[in-house]
């Protein structure tokens, strides 16, 4: 099996071009226009599912004395947390510990946001590996975790009246801190939010027992009713015409590796075409949106991919002629160098060219399938096959198992995920062509064996 490394590398290049690509930004549409032009390039035809959210940016950030104007360094804002305009809110600061009171009525909390290390089995239960006999780290500590837990506490500070927040980043060295896009589960928030590294404490206590005011501001925008899309691309089966398999990604991120799955998709597409291959089952190919807005992208607490399924069940629920998925692969974040994070230092460290890869899988016969490929393809780096849990289950992969559709869904978590684009986040296009050959097996393998 050959791939065409030389598009894919010409794809990814023109991905990495757009910079960040924020749901509903005009750089994630152009991207969007960029993936349906070369898929109409590529023959296949579009279907279209766009939907309308309710969309907030943010130009730019800062926190400073009130008094000479002095700045005081921030990690970044929090992402739809709340926009003050040019003129900012000026208020003293309140220093909150375990309980959120009264007492940051009219002030400007100040939380503390420890980088969590936690067990990784009640969030990832390993049921196999690649090689054999290996094992996924105990323990889990990525910046994902403890900024999606902060988000009800700094809705109480609201709730309790606080004009703004300020959360500090503890056991976290400054460069995995700076320029997350962090939390990006929740809604509008309404109230403004910024991050800073634990070096700025010592001044923020000083200038709170001086009593002392500062001015947060948070220039941006909010739209309602601005408009993205997700859209998917069908090649019919042969025989097994009302049985599909979805292949689904997202298009949305902040850097080049979240998330590449589209370009993967497209070279996958470009294989089966240049290849004139012809597939039993019927294959949608799946584009979607809203996973960097997944709280009004996602239908019932689903991911991004729910609301697809939603508007899209004559393909997949097997209630129709149309259509019923017997599996459904998830592809994302792809060719990813593993960095650890070392708070004391001060930094993050270099470890190897491929990060741990966490792949979903369903039920007993995907994992033989999955096996059977890897096998055939002896993907490099470390894969991890993991029990599918409703409740945990990382990546646009879960909304499929929640519908009952079986799936293999590849995912890998790198500490820089989230961040904006920087040398850590780019691709290493080797391992990534790599991963898509073993995808690309597995898609051939699955139609023939399912």
């Amino acid at each position: 099996m050959k791939l065409n490394l030389d598009q894919l590398i010409k794809w990814q290049y023109i991905l990495n071009s757009y910079g960040p690509r924020l749901t509903g930004t005009d750089s994630h549409n152009r991207f969007i226009r960029f993936l349906q032009t070369e898929v109409s390039k590529l023959g296949y035809p579009i279907k279209r599912a766009p939907f309308n959210f309710n969309r907030t940016t943010i130009d730019n950030s800062q926190l400073t004395m009130t008094s000479n104007h002095t700045p005081i360094q921030l990690s970044g804002p929090v992402p739809y947390s709340g926009i003050t305009g040019p003129e900012g809110i000026t208020a003293p600061l309140k220093f909150c510990h375990k309980i959120i009171t009264d007492k940051v009525r009219g002030k400007i909390a100040v939380i503390n946001v420890r980088n969590l290390t936690i067990p990784s089995w009640p969030l990832m239960q390993q049921i196999d590996s690649f090689p054999q006999h290996k094992h996924k780290p105990g323990l889990l500590r990525h910046p994902l975790v403890s900024s999606t837990l902060i988000i009800n506490t700094i809705l109480k500070a609201k709730n309790k009246g606080a004009k703004g927040v300020v959360l500090i980043w503890h056991n976290i060295s400054e460069e995995l801190a700076v320029n997350e896009i962090l939390p990006f589960t929740n809604d509008y928030l309404g109230i403004p939010a910024v991050w800073v590294h634990e070096k700025q404490q010592p001044l923020l206590e000083k200038t709170c027992h001086a009593n002392k005011t500062v001015t947060l501001t948070i220039n941006g925008h909010a739209k309602e009713e601005v408009t993205t899309e997700s859209f998917s691309t069908m090649i019919k089966g042969t025989e097994s015409k009302n049985q599909t398999i979805i292949i689904n990604t997202h298009t949305d991120g902040p850097n080049a590796i979240e998330d590449n799955g589209p370009i993967a998709l497209l070279t996958m597409l470009k294989y089966i075409k240049d290849q004139k291959m012809n597939f039993r089952h019927t294959l949608i190919f799946c584009f979607i949106s809203g996973h960097f807005q997944i709280s009004q992208a996602g239908i019932h607490g689903g991911q991004a991919t729910s609301r697809w399924l939603k508007d899209s069940r004559q393909y997949w629920d097997g209630h129709s002629t149309h259509g019923k998925a017997v599996l459904g692969i998830t592809v994302e974040h792809l060719g990813v160098d593993s960095y650890t994070d070392n708070p004391r230092q001060n930094r993050l460290i270099y470890q190897n060219m491929s990060d741990s890869m966490y792949v979903y899988v369903s039920n007993q016969r995907n994992l033989s399938i999955l096996n059977e490929a890897m096998k055939v393809t002896q993907p490099l780096g470390n894969y991890y096959m993991l029990k599918c849990l409703k409740t945990a289950y990382f990546g646009e992969g879960q909304p499929l198992f929640q519908n009952g559709i079986p799936t293999i869904s590849f995912i890998c978590m790198p500490l820089t995920l989230c961040q904006l684009a920087s040398f850590r986040n780019e691709p290493n296009i080797r391992l990534m062509f790599n991963q898509i050959n073993l995808i690309m097996q597995l898609l051939t393998l699955s139609d023939r064996r399912l």
